[in-house]
């Protein structure tokens, strides 16, 4: 088993966030609804903007920043029993080693104390991801027809959610 740390980031580690938000937009364009050239120039604070309006778990392998996932909860006083889970993402030399489960579940954990919810959106075509989300427990509840737009090319989103409580 890969050996790795899975931690939530503070603002002391900013750096580690723009760098792997932003190789997460270079190397999985169409899983994100940002793009690399929207963000890469975009200064500290904006990243600082995104540590500080959500949770953001970090997977380090050796000390080195190989993956993120953000939960994001509603504020509303009837919707904040909710957390939104995005931007999950795995460095390409560390997929299928186990460690987007780990993160999962890490994140799941999290969830357990702090909310009753998670819900997701997933590109339709990663069938990939999918079945980990459902083998994770993740029950599909709708589907979002073309909630992506990538020049005139339209991504379906599944709807998915999970109750943790």
């Amino acid at each position: 088993m890969l050996d790795i740390d899975i931690k939530i980031l503070s603002v002391n580690e900013l750096e580690d966030f723009k760098a792997i938000r932003l190789s997460a937009l270079e190397k999985s364009p169409k899983m994100f609804g940002s793009t690399y050239s929207a963000e890469v120039g975009k200064p500290l604070i904006f990243f600082e903007a995104c540590l500080l309006n959500s949770t953001v778990f970090a997977v380090y392998h050796q000390n080195i920043i190989i993956g993120l996932a953000t939960l994001t909860q509603e504020l509303g006083a009837k919707f904040s029993h909710k957390v939104y889970l995005s931007s999950v993402f795995i460095e390409p030399e560390f997929q299928q080693k186990g460690v987007a489960s780990r993160l999962l579940k890490a994140v799941i954990e999290y969830s357990q104390k702090h909310v009753e919810q998670i819900l997701l959106t997933v590109a339709s075509d990663n069938e990939p991801a999918i079945h980990l989300y459902k083998k994770l427990g993740f029950q599909i509840y709708g589907l979002e027809q073309k909630a992506l737009k990538d020049g005139s090319e339209y991504i379906d989103e599944v709807l998915m959610k999970l109750f943790v409580s």
